[in-house]
This record gives structure tokens, C-alpha cells and sequence, in this order.
């Protein structure tokens, strides 16, 4: 019975590693195997079992053009198992007719290198039949502008159209605005009739200005030249921090076009919303086709504030502001707290709003205000502590602004208010101590409750018996001698990380290995393949980064005699050093080489001689 059950827990073991194993996987997939020329497609490559994988590097391909797009994650539970994978998607475009081979992939995951096989994409030259005004080459459709009549109504708005189903617009409310002046910025997708997903924020050139956070898009329809459209509204302000002539825009969005292989039909954004992320897939009769829209430049001047009239006490407040000030208390003794509180409130960047002006403080002692802003609303708060008796009142308070509505400074004042200071009498000053022994009083300066006082403990604690001391006990010694080995590897540990994180050649150092470990990988992948210049290509770059991390040298300063030089220390190796060489003419020469195969017997000698050569420096401690 007992040998039974150990073979069952180790069945149940062996099959919980092979779970966890086959669960960690690369796996590499694109969107369609055929194409046309100048018709673009995804190339997804998906990590399962976890998702600290960063962008791959994928070897370039002559006659494709490969473009990363972004990451993806995912975690399901199925079962009460937990799973989660990463999916980097990239950009393929075709360039030429032809069939291509992309790949192989590896990722580093764990100390393990992972590998997912090469996909094939057969392209053709039959003209792509996506329409038009789709398709994404890699940079944004340019399409030539509707005559200014026929643009959308805005005073300050440009578009670029693609078709005249789908455009983007972009407005502001003025062209010419003054410094730290908010402008409201309108970005809008127009779309009649067709389906959009995967839409991302706009992104814009606004040199000369500070952009603020998107607000939630906002979804309607609108009218346009008797067309009804659905709309995508972005929202977002602009302030203007230095003078000057500038250009906003154009603003790029992205987004992919959802269309139906046989039938079409409108989606309307208040019903089925075209702008849903919905679940669509070739296989459920849907095509997507990525789409890059522009809209056109808006040129806009940043006003300065104007040098005649201005306050002195301006210090960049832009907006249409009003100020409330409160004193509290009014009546006050000798060194007791008045707090004045300044509420500034209005339309305008409180961003730019600082401390209003007290005209004068000679007889008070002032403490640094605090301020908290909520909504519209900003507000001081400013201790005084009167220093004599003569005070009679707190001086006024000023604030000054540029209200760019009016085109003028403006200033309120507050003040000044009321306040009554009155001596401390002394028997808040001292505290009268009786019971001399001549019959005498003595006076003691006032302390604070807390700080002169020693209270009587209510229990007398523990009892330890006389002679006893802690050092005695080996359990103390112990726990120090714990405590030293335990400090110690924390601060090895901790020194360690800190070394890393501010030595780059002792970091460059240290992943050295591991890095050349995921090259060799690669290059022993590639010694089937009949491109001989991917594996000679793998191979010089194993090579040159395990040198340049080894040796804290940059890319361009590898050479055979500058590593000669670094192994001059620990002696110089002949063999190594003519291994070296070899490697690094059989790349330059396959590199220049006008026929693009090797035998596999040559490609096998160069891979064991770079292994070889990291060996030795490996066990050297170079």
C-alpha cells in the first residue's frame, strides 16, 4: 500500500511538470499566408505562460517591410487554472512579389530559451482588392483636402479626407492666444456607413505648447454638407508657454476598418456602435484593414502678456477670476494666530494662479501658506501672528490677472480688515510656585501640558531576579550572531543590485552569458537553412555583443586586435586569438560575398569556434 501511494504521488508529480511545461510555449502566426503586393497584414507572435517578455527581434527581410505595432495581454481561469500569455503583433508589408520566410522566433523566458518556427507568406502580383481609401503602407494615405467651402463648420479647423466616408478634423477656437491662455482643442473622427475598431488617441505636433489629459471621448452624430455622420469627439486642452509663430498638428489617428466579405450594412454609433471593440475574424465573414487618417495643420501665434498697464504684482495668472479673503479671528491677543484665507475662483489654468499679495507684513510674524485646489476653486491659507499691540488691522489684500477675453490686466483688492490685538496677562505668561520655605513665591516661565510632566505608572512591570543579565543567555547570542549573517547577505544582496543598477559595464558584464546562450540558439536554428547570411549575421552579432558586454566596449570598437590588447593581462592565447579572427573573416566575407549559401560542415566549424572562444573567456575570468 505504501509503494503504491508513493507511485501515485510521483505520477501526479511528473504530470504537473509536464502540464506546466507544455503550458510555456512561443508560438508565431500571421494574419493570411497570401497576399498582393502593397496589401498590408499582421504578424502576431504569442508567449503562453507568462507575460515578462519583451518586443522580439525579428531578422529583416528583403523585399518585406516589418513594423511593430505594440503589445498585447491576456489572463484566463479555466478550472480554477490560471493562465496568462503576451501577444506582440507587428506591421507586414509587402513590397515585392515573392515568397517569403519570417523567422524563426526566440524569447528568453526563465534561464530557457523558447523557439517558434518560421512562417511562409506567399505574395503575388494580382492588385490587392481592398478598397482604396484602407489600406495602411507603413505611412499615413495622404489625400488631397476638400475645397475650404466644404469642410465642416470651425473657425480654426482643417481636414484631410480619405474618400468621403471616413475623415478627421481638428479645431480651436482661435488662432492667435496669449501665454498660459487655455485653448480648447476639438479633434473629431467622421465616419458614414462603415465599421471601426481598435480606434487610438490622436497624436499631434503642439511645439510651443503644454497639452493637458484627453477627456473621455464622446460619441454623436452630426450633419455635414446634408450627410449624416457617426462621430468620435477627442477633447483636450492646450496652454501656450512661450511666444512665438507656431503650427499645430497635423494629428494622426489609427484605427482598423471592419468590413464584410459579401454584404455590408450601416452600423449606427447610438444602436450597434461602430466604435465598439468587437470580436471580428475573417472566418465569421469579416476582413479588417488598418487605417492611418490625417487631418491638416492649423497655424496659431502665442501672444506675450502686454508691458503697458502691467500690476506689479502680476506674476502670469491667466483667465477671468474672482477673490473672496476671510479673517479669523478678529480679535486676538499677542502672539495668537490669525488665519487669512484667500479663495480665488473663475475660468482659467489655477495652474498659473500664485499666492495673492499682502501689502505690507512689518508687524506680524508670517508662516508659508498652504493651498488646495478643488474644481474651480483655489484657496490660501496665510498665518499672521501679531507682534505687538499696536497692530491695528490686516493690511489688504491684492491679486492681479490677464483676462485674455478683454485683452487687459486686472486687479482685485481686498482690505484692509479690522483686527484687535490685546496684551497676554500674566498668568497665562507664568505659572505661580508656592510653598517656599521663607514664605515666599516663585514664578516659572509657562510650559505645554505633556512636556513637564512625568506620569506615575499604574503597574510596576516585570520582575527580573537581582544578578540576572541578558548577555548570559546563549539564546541572545545566538540571535545576534543570526541577526550579523542575516544583515550581511541582505546588504551583499542589496549592494549588489545597487551595483547593477548604476555600473552599466559591470551590468553588460553579468548578462554577457546569458545573452550569448539566446544568440548560439539562434544561430544553431539557422545552420539548416539555405540563407547563409541570416546564420553568418546570428553569429557576428553573438560574437560582438558577448565582446562588447565582456569588455565594456561599444559595437564599433570590436576588432580582433583591440580584444588582443584586453587579453594581454592573463596571457596571450594563440589558438584563441586565431580562432578569433577566423570568425570574424568568415563574417565579413559571407557578408560580401555575392552568393548567399555555405556548406553545413563550414557553418558547424565557425559555431563550435565561437563556443570555444566564450568558453575560454568564461573560464579565464577575463
Amino acid at each position: 500500500m505504501r509503494k503504491f501511494f508513493i507511485l501515485v504521488v510521483l505520477m501526479f508529480f511528473f504530470a504537473t511538470c509536464l502540464g506546466q511545461a507544455e503550458s510555456i510555449r512561443l508560438e508565431a502566426s500571421i494574419e493570411q499566408n497570401k497576399v498582393s503586393v502593397g496589401n498590408p497584414l499582421y504578424l502576431y507572435v504569442t508567449f503562453y505562460g507568462g507575460q515578462d517578455i519583451d518586443q522580439l527581434d525579428i531578422p529583416s527581410v528583403d523585399g518585406l517591410q516589418i513594423k511593430y505595432v505594440g503589445p498585447s495581454t491576456e489572463v484566463s481561469i479555466v478550472n480554477g487554472k490560471v493562465s496568462q500569455s503576451i501577444t506582440h503583433t507587428y506591421l507586414v508589408y509587402p513590397r515585392k512579389e515573392g515568397t517569403f520566410e519570417i523567422g524563426p522566433f526566440f524569447a528568453d523566458y526563465g534561464g530557457k530559451t523558447y523557439k517558434a518556427d518560421a512562417v511562409i507568406l506567399n505574395v503575388s502580383s494580382i492588385p490587392s482588392q481592398v478598397p482604396k481609401s484602407t489600406p495602411y503602407s507603413g505611412t499615413p494615405v495622404k489625400v488631397p483636402s476638400q475645397p475650404a467651402s466644404t469642410l465642416p463648420p470651425g473657425s480654426g479647423m482643417g481636414a484631410s479626407y480619405v474618400g468621403d466616408k471616413i475623415f478627421l478634423t481638428m479645431d480651436i477656437d482661435k488662432r492667435k492666444v496669449y501665454i498660459n491662455e487655455i485653448v480648447p482643442l476639438t479633434i473629431k473622427v467622421y465616419v458614414d456607413g462603415l465599421g471601426l475598431k481598435d480606434i487610438e488617441y490622436p497624436v499631434y505636433s503642439h511645439e510651443g505648447f503644454s497639452a493637458g489629459e484627453f477627456a473621455t471621448p464622446e460619441k454623436r452624430r452630426e450633419t455635414v454638407r446634408g450627410r449624416s455622420y457617426d462621430v468620435l469627439v477627442f477633447r483636450q486642452n492646450l496652454f501656450g508657454i512661450k511666444e512665438g509663430n507656431y503650427v499645430l498638428g497635423p494629428a494622426r489617428l489609427r484605427c482598423k476598418l471592419v468590413v464584410r466579405k459579401r454584404t455590408s450594412r450601416s452600423t449606427s454609433i447610438f444602436g450597434s456602435s461602430i466604435f465598439d471593440d468587437d470580436f471580428f475574424s475573417s472566418r465569421f465573414g469579416y476582413e479588417t484593414y488598418p487605417v492611418d487618417l490625417e487631418s491638416e495643420e492649423i497655424p496659431v501665434t502665442i501672444l506675450p502678456f502686454p508691458k503697458e498697464n502691467r500690476p506689479v504684482d502680476f506674476q502670469g495668472a491667466v483667465g477671468d477670476f474672482s477673490m473672496d479673503v476671510y479673517i479669523d479671528p478678529s480679535e486676538v491677543k499677542v502672539g495668537d494666530p490669525v488665519v487669512v484665507r484667500m479663495v480665488v475662483r473663475g475660468e482659467g489654468d489655477l495652474d498659473t494662479v500664485t499666492v495673492p499679495q499682502l501689502s505690507s507684513t512689518q508687524n506680524f510674524k508670517t508662516y508659508e501658506s498652504e493651498v488646495t485646489k478643488k474644481g474651480d476653486k483655489k484657496t490660501y491659507e496665510q498665518i499672521l501672528i501679531p507682534k505687538t499691540t499696536t497692530v491695528e488691522e490686516v493690511p489688504p489684500v491684492s491679486f492681479s490677472f490677464f483676462n485674455p477675453t478683454i485683452g487687459r490686466y486686472e486687479t482685485i483688492r481686498k482690505g484692509p480688515f479690522p483686527l484687535k490685538v490685546m496684551e497676554q496677562p500674566d498668568s497665562e505668561k507664568q505659572v505661580k510656585m508656592v510653598s517656599m520655605p521663607e514664605g515666599g513665591e516663585i514664578f516659572y516661565p509657562r510650559e505645554e501640558l505633556g512636556k513637564d510632566i512625568i506620569y506615575i505608572k499604574e503597574s510596576i512591570g516585570k520582575l527580573q531576579p537581582k544578578g540576572y543579565f541578558l548577555y548570559k543567555n546563549w539564546l541572545f547570542w545566538a540571535f545576534q550572531v543570526a541577526a550579523f549573517f542575516f544583515f550581511a547577505a541582505f546588504y551583499r544582496t542589496y549592494k549588489e543590485k545597487q551595483r547593477i543598477l548604476s555600473d552599466k559595464s559591470y551590468a553588460r558584464f553579468l548578462r554577457a552569458p546569458r545573452k550569448a546562450r539566446s544568440g548560439m540558439a539562434k544561430a544553431q536554428a539557422l545552420l539548416g537553412k539555405e540563407n547563409a547570411l541570416l546564420f553568418y549575421d546570428a553569429i557576428f552579432k553573438t560574437l560582438q555583443d558577448y565582446l562588447g558586454d565582456r569588455f565594456d566596449l561599444a559595437k564599433g570598437n570590436i576588432a580582433s586586435g583591440v580584444i588582443e590588447k584586453r587579453l594581454e593581462p592573463v596571457g596571450r592565447d594563440e589558438e584563441m586569438i586565431n580562432m578569433m579572427r577566423d570568425v570574424f573573416s568568415a563574417c565579413e566575407m559571407a557578408r560580401y560575398a555575392s552568393s548567399g549559401s555555405a556548406d553545413r560542415r563550414t557553418k558547424e566549424d565557425i559555431l563550435d569556434k565561437v563556443k570555444r572562444i566564450i568558453d575560454y573567456m568564461e573560464k579565464a575570468k577575463i
